[in-house]
């Protein structure tokens, strides 16, 4: 017995005419909506309405300006100071810029500076000195001048002496209560400088012993920082 030949499927011959229907239907849909793009636009220009979206053009939210493209206060700012004026906010200002020239500028004056120059402190009185002769020897004596300062500040002093020619030596000097002053000798004549300045209300007893011959213990002349001593 023979063996039946397999059926073979005939797919194949109607190929072709698959392609063909498939290229028709994809003419009929492009000029389908060919047809429908060109009357809708007829009736947009026939004035027919514009179908209502929900959101008005430029109104459609988006992520972008919630972002960096947010206005920032310095622009909304900016953009509100060119709003228009009006014509009584503009009359306004105008009556206020003339109310403002109007008004007097006040200016406080400064009080004048004082010119007057601080009192001069009073003249401080001179020293005044006394001179007198404490003890007498046979070829000696010891004298002393006394120094007052009546004033209110130390005044440093000098002492001048002047003599005859029978006192010819110094053996002693000094200053009771106070520090030993200096002396410079130039023959007949003293002069001594106080060792400390003399505080005011105060005085200095300034004593000498000298050598002598005969009776010339009486200075020719006594000073205290060139004043005349009063001689006793």
């Amino acid at each position: 017995m023979s063996t039946p030949e397999p059926t073979r499927p005939r797919v194949l011959p109607a190929a072709p005419w698959v392609v063909v229907l498939a290229g028709v239907l994809v003419m009929i849909v492009l000029f389908a909506l060919t047809t429908g793009y060109l009357t809708g636009g007829s009736r947009h220009s026939s004035g027919a309405p514009d179908p209502a979206w929900p959101f008005a053009p430029g109104t459609t939210p988006s992520s972008a300006a919630s972002g960096d493209d947010a206005p920032s206060p310095a622009r909304s700012s900016a953009s509100g100071s060119h709003q228009p004026t009006s014509a009584a906010d503009r009359q306004g200002g105008g009556d206020k810029e003339e109310e403002s020239r109007a008004t007097p500028t006040r200016t406080t004056a400064s009080p004048p500076r004082s010119t007057t120059a601080a009192p001069k402190p009073p003249p401080q009185p001179p020293l005044t000195g006394r001179y007198r002769v404490l003890a007498d020897y046979r070829d000696s004596f010891i004298a002393e001048v006394f120094i007052r300062n009546d004033g209110g500040s130390a005044q440093s002093w000098r002492v001048e002496l002047r003599f005859r020619s029978e006192v010819h030596g110094l053996r002693a000097f000094w200053v009771e209560g106070a520090p030993r002053p200096s002396v410079d000798r130039d023959g007949s004549r003293y002069v001594f400088r106080s060792g400390a300045p003399l505080q005011g209300n105060r005085s200095d007893p300034l004593r000498f012993h000298l050598d002598r011959w005969g009776n010339g213990e009486r200075p020719i002349s006594c000073t205290v920082n060139g004043r005349p001593c009063e001689i006793r």
